[in-house]
């Protein structure tokens, strides 16, 4: 008897322990393919530079990145598009991977042409649209949402301070369309810049032309905000730039983790993000 109530204590606790394990995996899968993917975050990002800051002053900047329009605007689109309007922004940058095919235009020019900025919208194109068509063309298809497209080529932007700020827009540099050397062909010399890319690799190529602030996005910050798993991933793992601020000389870079997903639609301790860019004065 004595052992016939051992074993039934045996499977009891057997029976719980592999309830738990289905109650802990059901979570785990609730939050990698919706919680987490839906729940945006506003990332305030500081940046220190005083010849930048003397010409923004309190002029918010506000980047998002690879919305991935695969699935049309749903939940997380429309949170996207109240949480950036709440922050007031006077500049909105956004960094490429617009679309991932024909069908998605309609609704990319929907989910832009309700944002909000009080100066504008700027954008570069990425290689996920490029599989679509080419920078020019999605710059005029999606001119009528208000978004102003850079192929490189630069802009001239007169802030509500009356300063002048000159932002820099290159073709997506994945694919090697990126010719900076032409996009600052009409920047004046010795003037702070602001650099919008799609990927990290434009790092080298905006340090040495000088740029102040160079924005990208492509990573998606490896989904997967475990450095350990990102590196067994071929995908996630291309560049040592997955997501946050870099400094090389006097550049510093921002990559912004993205709005949507590619290869698998999750996310795991690495949620979307909108970043709010503050530049400082580091004197």
């Amino acid at each position: 008897m004595a052992r016939n109530l051992l074993v039934r204590r045996k499977w009891s606790f057997v029976t719980k322990l592999f309830a738990v394990g289905i109650i802990m995996g059901t979570i785990f899968f609730v939050d990698i393919y919706i919680i987490e993917p839906n729940w945006i975050d506003v990332h305030k990002v500081k940046v220190e530079d005083a010849r930048l800051h003397q010409i923004l002053g309190n002029t918010k900047l506000v980047h998002i990145t690879d919305i991935h329009l695969n699935s049309g605007l749903g939940f997380r689109e429309e949170q996207l598009i109240k949480k950036v309007n709440r922050l007031k922004p006077d500049l909105i940058f956004m960094t490429g991977d617009f679309i991932d095919n024909l069908t998605q235009v309609d609704d990319a020019r929907e989910l832009i042409s309700q944002l909000k900025a009080s100066v504008g919208i700027y954008g570069v194109p990425g290689n996920t649209d490029h599989l679509v068509m080419d920078g020019k063309s999605l710059a005029r298809e999606l001119k009528s949402s208000g978004i102003d497209i850079l192929v490189n080529e630069s802009r001239r932007i007169r802030l509500p301070n009356g300063n002048i700020l000159w932002i820099a827009g290159v073709d997506d540099p994945k694919y090697r369309y990126a010719r900076i050397d032409k996009t600052m062909m009409g920047v004046p010399e010795d003037v702070p810049v602001i650099m919008l890319a799609h990927a990290p690799s434009a790092f080298q190529a905006a340090a040495e032309s000088d740029v102040n602030l160079l924005l990208v996005g492509d990573t998606h910050g490896g989904q997967v905000g475990i450095p350990f798993l990102v590196q067994l991933s071929d995908y996630a793992n291309r560049t040592p730039y997955v997501s946050g601020l870099f400094e090389m000389s006097d550049t510093q870079m921002y990559v912004n983790r993205g709005i949507g997903m590619k290869t698998l639609p999750i996310r795991f301790l690495c949620r979307p993000e909108i970043s709010v860019i503050e530049v400082t004065s580091d004197m």
